[in-house]
């Protein structure tokens, strides 16, 4: 039985990470179903309902869906086609791996910039996307979001192949090993 060595400080960041993310997924999903219960119960009930709840309730749903795709990237369960997979040699696999993971996250990257774009007009604006929030605060979510999925991915490119971190150590040692 070999023993695992001790995280080092990359993986204690990703570590903690994964949990703010996993934590902060869990409260925006309650939150959002007890909103949307309540503003149900009251309209339903009392014929009334909470006027920033339905501007609350998409805000949840950006923020909801932006951490979910970085967990997705962080995990690789992300929208994945894999055309070229069958008919590329598998000794290319772990490089076309780590290209497309690199291209993948320089379109993140774009998207961050682009959005970042999208944040400062909203600021301009000055619009509010509920109560007394405003939306730009709102948005901020999808550069943040851009940004940690592009480290993901460069993070994917540069570290293991997920087949690397699947093997068996002995096996890979016994690959390394002069014949």
């Amino acid at each position: 039985m070999t023993e695992r060595p001790t995280p080092g400080l990359f993986e204690r960041i990703e570590r903690a990470m994964d949990q703010f993310m996993t934590g902060a997924l869990t409260l925006l999903l309650l939150g959002l179903i007890l909103l949307g219960l309540t503003q149900i119960v009251l309209r339903n009930l009392v014929g009334m309902s909470l006027p920033w709840a339905d501007g609350a309730m998409r805000a949840m749903v950006l923020w909801l869906a932006m951490i979910a795709a970085t967990v997705g990237a962080a995990r690789l369960k992300h929208i994945r086609i894999d055309v070229a997979q069958r008919w590329i040699p598998a000794r290319f696999l772990g490089g076309l791996h780590r290209l497309l993971m690199l291209a993948t996250a320089v379109v993140c990257l774009i998207m961050a910039w682009f959005s970042l774009r999208l944040v400062a007009l909203e600021y301009e604006f000055q619009a509010m996307a509920f109560a007394s929030v405003p939306s730009w605060m709102v948005v901020l979510i999808v550069p943040i979001g851009f940004v940690l999925m592009a480290s993901r991915f460069l993070a994917h490119a540069v570290g293991p192949t997920q087949d690397e971190v699947n093997a068996d150590p002995a096996e890979i040692l016994d690959d390394q090993t002069p014949s």
